[in-house]
């Protein structure tokens, strides 16, 4: 298939995106460390990195542009950050809120994940239906057992579950001892590596839930670690970001530089583990001296749940037996902005949803 030029102004849109509103950090010598990690802003990063992910699952699919196409190299990018934002967000909230943090943790937490991931695997059911192939309950359940569920990248809503049991464990076996709670969480994260390796699950699984433990980490100790950027920040963001590109070279390189075999598995392994650390770290420093945020960018954090779990719905229809867009550009755009509007539909039925639970079951719980 012809490269199609056309398709590169979704990356240039992207880079737009993140430039609009941006403000760096004044005087040049400061850095932001008060709100680079609020609320409002990891809003902006979720919304930004949501869309990454939708063009690179766009790109995996193309041949086209010159820029476009690169895409499909950023796999490591967006999911690690996800998965540090809950980390840090959830050990954040506990240290500031104490024990008043555990109490209903789980009825709280539990249904903000679980029931859009039931949601939308009845979603995925009609389709496939629609498309002519029936999923039966069995094998919906099988797919699941097989970490393959129907629900396209729904393994990050899966992982994010478990680990919301295992926060809970570890805030009531660990109380405010911090150190036990990273020491518990890295127990937990080598268990389900060795699970996910014996049960054949695809390298996504694990390669970078890590992250969740990284995040609690960071959220413990990070004034000792801004204190490590407040001198210096941009190169020390720029000397992070080479040493990730490094790493991925030589994580998708490996067997060319090392040769195979055991050592090699391990080296490649070890390199994709670290990889991802290195990025969310050289990031941070990034957002230390650049505050990244405009209402757009807001907008799609506060339904970039529903853009991760929904793009592929677009993916597969907008080229199906009933439609089919053959332009890349035209494909591409349409599933922009088809998963932009339905996610933002998604979300107003999943709050409905999750304002009832509030009222009718979690409210009673709590105060019980």
């Amino acid at each position: 298939m012809p490269s199609n030029i056309a398709i590169d102004i979704l990356p240039i849109l992207l880079l737009f995106l993140c430039i609009f509103g941006a403000k760096i950090t004044k005087p040049l010598s400061s850095i932001n460390s008060k709100d680079y990690l609020s609320l409002a802003t990891c809003k902006s990063y979720r919304g930004l990195f949501a869309i990454l992910v939708i063009l690179l699952h766009l790109a995996q699919r193309t041949e086209s542009g010159v820029l476009f196409r690169y895409f499909t190299f950023t796999g490591m990018l967006p999911v690690p950050f996800f998965f540090f934002l809950s980390g840090y967000g959830l050990q954040k909230s506990y240290i500031t809120k104490s024990d008043k943090y555990r109490e209903g943790f789980l009825l709280k937490r539990i249904p903000t994940v679980f029931i859009p991931y039931i949601i939308i695997t009845a979603i995925y059911w009609l389709m496939y239906f629609f498309l002519g192939h029936f999923y039966s309950l069995n094998e919906i359940i099988h797919s699941f057992i097989i970490g393959r569920p129907i629900s396209e990248n729904s393994w990050f809503i899966v992982n994010i579950l478990i680990f919301y049991v295992v926060f809970w464990l570890l805030m009531r076996i660990c109380k405010k001892h911090y150190f036990m709670m990273i020491l518990g969480g890295f127990i937990w994260y080598i268990l389900h590596f060795i699970f996910c390796l014996k049960m054949k699950y695809g390298s996504y699984w694990y390669l970078s839930s890590h992250l969740l433990i990284i995040g609690m980490l960071y959220a413990i100790y990070e004034q000792n670690i801004i204190i490590l950027f407040k001198k210096n920040t941009l190169q020390k963001a720029f000397s992070l970001f080479v040493t990730f590109f490094l790493f991925y070279i030589f994580s998708v390189k490996t067997e060319l530089i090392v040769g195979s075999g055991i050592f090699a598995n391990i080296l490649s392994i070890s390199s994709a583990l670290i990889n991802p650390i290195i990025f969310v770290l050289s990031a941070l420093a990034f957002f230390l001296k650049i505050h990244l945020g405009n209402k757009f960018l807001n907008f799609l954090g506060e339904i970039s749940l529903e853009l991760y779990i929904s793009h592929g719905l677009f993916i597969k229809v907008l080229r199906s037996k009933f439609i089919y867009i053959d332009n890349e550009l035209i494909w591409s755009i349409s599933v922009l902005a088809g998963t932009i509007l339905f996610s933002y539909g998604l979300h107003i039925l999943f709050q409905a949803i999750l304002n009832v639970y509030k009222r009718t079951v979690l409210k009673p719980k709590v105060i019980n």
